[in-house]
């Protein structure tokens, strides 16, 4: 097998935080300087990192890559952008900062528990329900980025309009993101579940 075909997952992830890095700095910047860059360019922006992680994927499973700094590197990426993302909604004043911190703090602590299971050597593989909670967060960013350019297509008099408006302003996205708060937390306490149950099984 050609051995940079083996690299192109890894150099894949690493360019999805680049972008994701890319991103943050746009969106933040974009709300302080207004014109700067617009809604569709970093709507698009997502959309290629989105494109990166689905391409990383399919390459991984081509060809059977599967690598110990590739196991780091792939779910590193989608918390990098999903980390930036949020942090940059708090900065604009879009979610409040208590909305988002259990969020960082559960991947925190899975990934201690991650290093206890394999210093017991317990098998320790991503669940379904962690991937749902990638998926559900990655589509609630893509569903915020995708707003203002909705908006800019549509008349502002519109009942539509007025909809994503009341979104943005209204409680709206705040009660989605307790929702995936919520759920993101309950995937931390099934992997501690999961972990007392074989630690128990150790014993």
């Amino acid at each position: 097998m050609n051995k940079d075909i083996l690299k192109l997952p890894n150099i894949l992830s690493l360019l999805r935080m680049i972008m994701a890095l890319v991103l943050y700095y746009l969106y933040v910047r974009s709300f302080q300087e207004p014109g700067f860059i617009g809604a569709l360019a970093l709507f698009l922006i997502y959309i290629v990192i989105a494109f990166t992680d689905f391409l990383d994927g399919i390459i991984a499973r081509k060809y059977d890559i599967v690598t110990e700094l590739g196991k780091e590197l792939d779910p590193m990426a989608d918390k990098v952008l999903v980390f930036l993302m949020l942090f940059a909604f708090y900065r604009i004043s879009l979610l409040p900062l208590w909305v988002i911190l259990p969020v960082f703090a559960r991947d925190i602590f899975v990934n201690e528990l991650r290093k206890r299971s394999k210093v017991h050597e317990i098998t320790f593989k991503t669940s379904n329900l962690a991937k749902a909670k990638t998926a559900i967060q990655m589509i609630f960013i893509g569903f915020v980025l995708a707003i203002p350019v909705v908006m800019s297509w549509i008349d502002s008099e519109s009942k539509l309009y007025n909809i994503l408006a009341d979104m943005v302003s209204g409680p709206t996205l705040l009660i989605l993101m307790i929702l995936i708060m919520v759920f993101t937390v309950y995937t931390g306490v099934d992997y501690w579940v999961k972990y007392k149950k074989a630690m128990k099984e150790i014993e």
